[in-house]
């Protein structure tokens, strides 16, 4: 049985929820609290395993109370329950496990728990909560915050500590060393593919200077931020340890696993993709890669067309035309919904994206009515 409490401003909302949650079963609900500072107290003697948290508070934004509460129980998973859609990107960003709108339906919710315990309950069905039964309470007051690096790949690489702070990096190679061990995921690298796909350009010696310099920034880094034994060296290999490290494709590649159809889950398929795999540092050597998750994600996104309703429909087809912009198909997609729609203007508008795309820049003719 998991785990859990509720903070909503408005009693009718605790209340439809609790019911809710009975209804879907597998969930005691341990408390129900109006002020956030209630749930906190509430919180430093008790392990739950959900938090589902209102966004829209008086006060104070449940965005900002998420973040404390993630830093403070990092076990505890928080689930948004609010009647906005806007915030599902921000949701991701304090790494919320769930975003649910409100009227919450069963089957939202259902697909929400069982995606909780594949996640997180052990083999014997044991949640976090039921495995923190036996911490005493002075041990929560004085334990620390779990040790953590976040990093988002997608886009342009940023890499957080625990306390969410930037970390930065001594020389933009210290940068690119980091992101490489780490694309291995734990896998040995051999010290001369390391040389040839940093340093191509170089002769063996002063390549070889460099990585001992830039091994060393890295380590120092890490070591900063908490993490002083994260790079290893063994029989000329250097490899990472990545198991503290939670990354921005991690998190999407099993959001398009699950096949999801949510409004939450969707928003945040869009939103996380802020563009390709370490896309601002033009690492050649994350080529592959960038180019597999690119084609997963677009998969993804044709998938999801079948399911949605216009105007997502609309932004999905509008974000699939950005990362492929010579596609003809996803033009023609969007014009035809533009156009069942009566929205003539927005489809002349595309036309002209069209013509300027494939006549003007390739010289292709294109068939337009």
């Amino acid at each position: 049985m998991l785990k859990a409490v509720l903070i909503d401003d408005e009693e009718i909302a605790l209340d439809v929820l609790e019911i809710v949650l009975q209804e879907v079963g597998g969930v005691s609900v341990e408390g129900k609290f109006f002020r956030v500072d209630e749930a906190l107290a509430y919180l430093e003697h008790s392990a739950v395993d959900l938090i589902f948290l209102d966004i829209e508070m008086p006060g104070m934004n449940g965005l900002a109370v998420a973040e404390r509460l993630s830093q403070r129980w990092p076990g505890m998973q928080i689930i948004f329950v609010t009647a906005y859609q806007e915030y599902a990107v921000e949701a991701f960003e304090v790494n919320a496990f769930g975003y649910l709108l409100k009227p919450v339906s069963k089957e939202r919710l259902a697909k929400t728990l069982d995606r909780y315990r594949n996640q997180y309950q052990n083999h014997n069905g044991i949640s976090r909560a039921g495995q923190a039964v036996g911490i005493a309470a002075e041990k929560l007051h004085t334990e620390e915050p779990e040790r953590r690096l976040f990093l988002n790949a997608l886009g342009s690489m940023e890499l957080y500590d625990s306390h969410r702070k930037l970390v930065t990096w001594r020389t933009k190679k210290a940068k690119e060393m980091f992101a490489y061990l780490w694309h291995y995921n734990g896998t040995p690298v051999q010290r001369d593919r390391i040389l040839d796909d940093l340093w191509p350009e170089l002769p063996f010696d002063r390549a070889q200077a460099l990585l001992h310099t830039t091994l060393y920034h890295v380590r120092n880094t890490l070591k900063q931020a908490g993490f002083p034994d994260m790079i290893v060296y063994g029989d000329e290999r250097y490899w990472m340890k990545t198991e503290y490290t939670v990354s921005d494709t991690e998190h999407i590649t099993r959001l398009i696993q699950s096949q999801e159809t949510d409004v939450g889950t969707v928003e945040q398929i869009i939103g996380m993709y802020r563009g390709d795999y370490f896309e601002a540092e033009h690492y050649i050597w994350a080529e592959v890669r960038r180019s597999e998750l690119r084609s997963c994600y677009l998969t993804s996104l044709d998938r999801l067309l079948g399911y949605m309703d216009r105007a997502r429909r609309e932004e999905i087809l509008r974000k699939m035309i950005k990362l492929e912009p010579y596609t003809e198909a996803y033009y023609k997609l969007l014009l035809q919904d533009l156009k069942s729609a009566g929205n003539t203007s927005a489809a002349q508008t595309l036309k002209g994206q069209m013509v300027q795309k494939f006549q003007s820049e390739l010289g292709i003719e294109l068939a337009l009515d």
